[in-house]
């Protein structure tokens, strides 16, 4: 029975880790103005991991929010203080995420059962070293399917 509840709560650490990967824009990029715009503050936002699946690009005509923004960033939503200039939504990246997720669940869920067991079948190795090709290629794939601004 320990050995079943320590499995879910390794899968629900690393799904809320892979959550917290996907929901939080952890590198935004802060910086002045391009194209000939007006003075003013310029950020970058990217959700995903390891593809991005959205993007977004908010404006303010304020010059001294880039400094508040990286004393609170990666923390930082502009809502409010900002506006949303530019949107982008992938399908295609959240799908690749969602597997690469799903793979990674499987995965650690099954090396807990091996090593709970101490037993390490031709089974549970090929579905391993499957799982992490697969992850080879979702990764791989996350490169050309993320979307920028």
């Amino acid at each position: 029975m320990i050995r079943f509840q320590l499995t879910w709560l390794v899968l629900l650490f690393v799904a809320v880790l892979l959550f917290l990967l996907n929901w939080q824009c952890w590198l935004p990029g802060v910086g002045g103005p391009s194209g000939g715009r007006p003075p003013g503050t310029q950020l970058e936002l990217f959700f995903g991991w390891p593809a991005t699946y959205q993007a977004e690009l908010w404006w303010s005509h304020d010059e001294s929010l880039g400094s508040r923004i990286l004393a609170s960033a990666p923390f930082y939503y502009p809502d409010g203080e900002m506006s949303l200039e530019y949107h982008v939504f992938g399908m295609a990246a959240l799908a690749v995420d969602l597997a690469f997720a799903l793979l990674v669940l499987l995965s650690v869920a099954v090396i807990m059962e091996c090593v709970f067991r101490q037993d390490w079948g031709r089974r549970q190795v090929a579905l391993l070293v499957a799982a992490a090709f697969l992850l080879l290629l979702l990764w791989a794939a996350s490169l050309s399917v993320s979307v920028a601004l």
